[in-house]
C-alpha cells in the first residue's frame, strides 16, 4: 500500500492547488481504498462501483468541498444511507477510510490547504456516522 502511493512523490511536497492536484489525491487514495481487504468489497461488490466511474465523481466532490466549485451534484448522505441499507457500515470501516485518506494526504501534499481536507474528511465521516446511527434508531 505505501510502495504505491511512494510511486505518486515524484512531485514536491506542496499543497493541493488545482484540480489535477485533486485528480493526483483522489486517484492514489482510491487506489488504496480499492486494493484494501475491508473498504474494497463495499465499493466493489455491494455498491457495484468502479474506479473509473468513481473517480471523476470523487475529484468533483473534492473540487467542490476544497475550491468551492459547484461540481458535484449528488447527496452524500444519501448515497451512504443507500450502501448502509445493504452492508453495515460501521465504525471501523469508517476509520480504515480515514485512516487511509489522511496517509494519502500526508504522503502527498502539506499546508493549509491539505490539512483542511484532513479535516474535512474526518468530519464528513462523523456527520455520516451519526446520521446512519440515528437512522438506525428511528427504524
Amino acid at each position: 500500500m505505501v510502495n504505491q502511493i511512494a510511486l505518486k512523490l515524484t512531485q514536491s511536497h506542496t499543497d493541493i492547488t488545482t484540480r489535477a492536484d485533486i485528480e493526483n489525491l483522489v486517484e492514489t487514495f482510491y487506489d488504496q481504498v480499492f486494493a484494501d481487504k475491508l473498504l474494497a468489497p463495499l465499493f466493489t461488490v455491494v455498491a457495484h462501483v468502479t474506479l473509473a466511474t468513481h473517480f471523476p465523481l470523487m475529484a468533483d466532490f473534492w473540487e467542490t468541498i476544497l475550491f468551492a466549485k459547484n461540481r458535484y451534484h449528488s447527496n452524500v448522505i444519501l448515497k451512504h444511507i443507500e450502501l448502509h441499507s445493504k452492508q453495515l457500515l460501521e465504525p471501523v470501516h469508517f476509520e480504515q477510510w480515514n485512516s487511509l485518506f489522511c496517509l494519502t494526504v500526508n504522503a502527498l501534499f502539506t499546508r493549509p490547504i491539505a490539512e483542511a481536507a484532513k479535516t474535512r474528511a474526518r468530519t464528513m465521516s462523523m456527520v455520516l456516522q451519526a446520521k446512519l446511527h440515528t437512522l438506525a434508531n428511528t427504524h
